[in-house]
């Protein structure tokens, strides 16, 4: 009867995530670091406890060291800002990964 695949959950709160971290990047962070950075994908277990957001960046090479400690230093902040926007049980534990395009 239907023809596609469900659209999952986990794919549905991943695409909610990718928003708002783009959406905190550019308004909430104030680390001049990672003004550049722009979310491409989040990936997101199925059962909603760990999300890989990947990011690129425009920045040179030799930079690319301290936007990740710059990254790593805020995954706190991300975390409870995704708290207060989006309303799961229990937020996912975010980690980084550069996305090479």
């Amino acid at each position: 009867m239907f023809d596609s695949l469900p659209y999952k959950r986990s794919q549905r709160v991943s695409d909610s995530i990718k928003k708002e971290v783009a959406s905190i990047f550019l308004f909430k962070v104030n680390d001049p670091r990672l003004r550049n950075i722009t979310i491409t994908n989040v990936v997101l277990s199925d059962d909603l406890s760990n999300a890989k957001i990947f990011y690129s960046t425009i920045n040179l090479k030799d930079e690319e060291v301290s936007i990740k400690k710059a990254l790593d230093k805020s995954k706190g902040f991300i975390r409870t800002m995704l708290g207060k926007s989006i309303s799961l049980k229990k937020i996912p534990t975010i980690s980084f990964f550069k996305d090479d395009i």
